[in-house]
């Protein structure tokens, strides 16, 4: 499991702290950047189109990190979720909290959850023979320690109620010890290298990732799992259209990398900021969407990972 748990140690300007697990975690958004965003209708683009002044740093990006580490390697990513998908992305809300959970609430998250994910899929609209336009996520159940947290519950709702030991919680009191999990059974991360596996109920019954939410959790973690971070990061955020730590964390989900010290990053630095540097700024802007489009041009050459 590729797990990410961070936000920089060396930006103090960004307010960083270390967290007790050894991991930077992140007590403050940054302000907003100045980079220009890329426009949300779809293009028609290639990798010919990148701006020039880009393609060194993440060039260098992608052969020196992505490669290196291997974060492209796993057949699991956001953009593999996708096309197994059919177009498609399914959450459980893994909700590690005392707090109760209104269907407003339950709602917005799901709208949330589908905003932040097309800020970075509506840029490969019309991009290198990338088949999708808007990406329907859609939440499939709630993972609770007391299903009546879940108010107002509604027919077509599934609630899951297993629980298990949180490890983080034995060298972090705060963290409650109670953890809920979903079926493992409908689980992608668990299944993706059975080209064979045939969930329960179907593929609609499935889930892709979680979004993970932990009281008194610091920062943000992410990957092809999913996104973790505090219960009330995602309460007080739930309506933003860009939701800084959030999109970073969907972020790791298609294998892009933090860039915690000075060799992290590509030479001469970034030409504008990134996402994807903590602190660096507080929405995606053009060096994260070429990124995007630069992986997705790369991963598109193996013909047997992308099939519709």
């Amino acid at each position: 499991m590729s797990t990410r748990r961070k936000w920089l140690l060396a930006l103090l300007s960004a307010m960083l702290t270390v967290s007790l697990t050894g991991t930077a975690t992140a007590l403050a958004e940054a302000p907003q950047s100045s980079a220009n965003s890329q426009s949300e209708a779809s293009i028609q683009a290639s990798l010919s189109d990148m701006p020039a002044s880009l393609r060194p740093s993440i060039e260098w990006v992608y052969k020196n990190r992505m490669l290196k580490e291997n974060s492209v390697g796993r057949k699991n990513l956001i953009f593999d979720q996708i096309f197994a998908g059919k177009g498609t992305i399914n959450y459980v809300v893994r909700w590690q909290s005392a707090k109760n959970l209104t269907l407003q609430q339950r709602q917005d998250i799901e709208r949330m959850l589908g905003r932040q994910l097309n800020n970075w899929t509506k840029h490969l609209k019309g991009y290198d023979g990338w088949p999708y336009g808007d990406i329907p996520v859609k939440v499939v159940g709630w993972a609770v320690a007391n299903p009546a947290q879940i108010l107002n519950k509604q027919l077509n709702e599934i609630v899951y109620t297993q629980t298990i030991v949180d490890e983080l919680s034995k060298t972090d009191p705060r963290i409650p010890a109670a953890l809920p999990v979903a079926p493992s059974a409908l689980s992608r991360f668990d299944h993706f290298t059975d080209p064979n596996y045939a969930y329960p109920g179907g593929l609609d019954k499935r889930f892709d990732m979680y979004l993970w939410g932990t009281t008194n959790f610091g920062g943000g973690a992410g990957g092809d799992w999913g996104q973790r971070m505090s219960d009330d990061y995602i309460l007080s955020t739930v309506n933003n259209n860009e939701i800084q730590i959030t999109e970073h964390e969907i972020g790791h989900g298609f294998g892009m990398p933090d860039f915690y010290g000075e060799n992290d990053r590509p030479p001469g630095g970034f030409p504008v900021p990134t996402i994807m540097w903590a602190g660096n700024s507080s929405k995606i802007t053009d060096w994260d969407v070429w990124l995007l489009r630069y992986t997705w041009s790369q991963l598109k050459q193996d013909s047997q990972r992308f099939r519709m």
